[in-house]
């Protein structure tokens, strides 16, 4: 069940950021245009800017989600982490795709975009391995061996009990 949840939060935050991914691309088209600044290898590098402070608070949130989705005895799932992976990487290529449809003419700073678009992927996705290291730690053995300790401990204080509740009911009920 909470791999369904997890999904659904997933699909629904890259959902979020793919919208907002238009609206900043639109704003920095009409930026551009305002500029005149088509033609500069500056608006590939505004356009990369944009993807990125987009898709960043996205990487968060998908973290976030993923922490919360971790049950107790798990400290990590392979297969959620692959997935926040892939859709950082379609958010980036999307990004890109919307950014060269602006127009059909062949601008001089198409080519640059396009050769920024894998390195950009490749620095969301290292931000989002970090991300999930911060998250190992708090989910990794030190919190389980504490909590095993925890555990123990009322365990013992419970049998402790018990066999005090014991005793002294077993001196009430015996004649002597």
């Amino acid at each position: 069940m909470p791999a369904q949840l997890f999904e659904t939060a997933l699909s629904s935050i890259f959902v979020r950021c793919d919208q907002a991914l238009r609206a900043a691309l639109d704003k920095v088209k009409t930026r551009a245009e305002t500029l005149q600044a088509e033609d500069t290898s500056r608006l590939a590098f505004t356009l990369t800017e944009a993807i990125e402070h987009t898709v960043d608070p996205a990487i968060d949130e998908a973290v976030a989600s993923y922490d919360e989705a971790l049950g107790h005895p798990v400290a990590s799932n392979p297969q959620w982490e692959e997935a926040i992976r892939a859709r950082i990487s379609v958010s980036v290529e999307a990004g890109v795709a919307g950014a060269l449809a602006f127009d059909q003419l062949s601008h001089p700073w198409k080519p640059l975009l396009k050769e920024e678009a894998p390195k950009l992927s490749e620095r969301l996705v290292r931000k989002a391995d970090q991300r999930l290291a911060e998250v190992h730690k708090r989910h990794g053995p030190q919190r389980r061996r504490k909590q095993v300790r925890r555990e123990w401990t009322l365990r013992v204080s419970l049998l402790i009990l018990g066999l005090v509740l014991g005793f002294l009911l077993h001196r009430l009920i015996s004649p002597s």
